[in-house]
């Protein structure tokens, strides 16, 4: 209980640090970063993911040294109650955020809410290891505990990995892909999507596409259709920051 009560007074930390990041990524776009401020956002993920394996493996020291010790006391019935109530409201906290950060698409969002999750974890790791001890099962405790230690460090590096991806201009995943040719292609007079790129901004994306069409069409009817093409595009995703499009002629042209 004592280390599920440490691993509880850090999410006061990861909290505010997502408010920071959601304060910092508001910034409106200036001379010195003309793509605005979203990747504030993706840093602070990856410092809280950073935070949470670290939770993790304080979680697992203090763990194997209560298993280490030969003298541990039996808890009382408070502790058994404490850790109930305490798993039943970190999980539906874990559930409300994890839903807003996936409806907005905010990767520190979700690693707050990860965090939430590994306290709820952590939580039934210290009942199972209650109320094994009060019957007498004294190295349940730190045994579970040790397990939940590392699916908590298992959240944090999933996390870190997602913030590194966003940093990193990684290529979105195939669904995004298909969402944004599925868009590209519903305007007429494109041919066919030659390049899709896309990159993450904290909660925004921004994307850079190059279609084919009609060699013999005027280049105002050309740009006619980019600006289609970015309202279907923009109709259709959220979060789309920006787009530029490339238009070349068709191949067989």
């Amino acid at each position: 209980m004592v280390a599920d009560a440490f691993h509880t007074a850090s999410d006061i930390l990861t909290s505010a640090g997502v408010l920071l990041g959601f304060k910092l990524a508001k910034k409106p776009a200036d001379e010195h970063h003309p793509f605005g401020h979203g990747r504030a956002e993706s840093i602070i993920a990856k410092l809280m993911s950073v935070l949470l394996i670290g939770v993790g493996v304080g979680v697992a020291l203090r763990s194997a040294e209560a298993l280490a010790s030969v003298n541990m006391d039996k808890p009382g019935n408070f502790a058994l109650l404490a850790a109930v109530v305490s798993i039943l409201v970190k999980e539906r906290m874990y559930r409300k955020v994890v839903k807003t950060a996936r409806d907005i698409g905010s990767s520190s969002l979700e690693a707050d809410a990860w965090h939430h999750r590994s306290d709820a974890l952590s939580s039934v790791a210290a009942l199972i290891g209650i109320a094994g001890s009060k019957m007498g099962i004294y190295y349940l405790d730190p045994t579970a505990g040790i397990i939940v230690a590392g699916l908590i460090v298992k959240a944090g590096v999933d996390a870190f990995h997602k913030a590194y991806d966003e940093l990193m201009d990684a290529a979105p995943s195939d669904k995004v892909k298909e969402d944004i040719v599925s868009a590209v292609t519903s305007v007429e007079g494109v041919s066919e999507v030659r390049r899709v790129m896309a990159r993450k901004s904290g909660i925004e994306m921004f994307l850079e596409i190059t279609i084919g069409v009609d060699g013999k069409k005027s280049v105002r009817e050309g740009h006619n259709i980019t600006i289609k093409i970015k309202r279907a595009v923009v109709n259709s995703m959220r979060n789309v920051k920006g787009i530029i499009v490339h238009v070349e002629p068709c191949k067989d042209q």
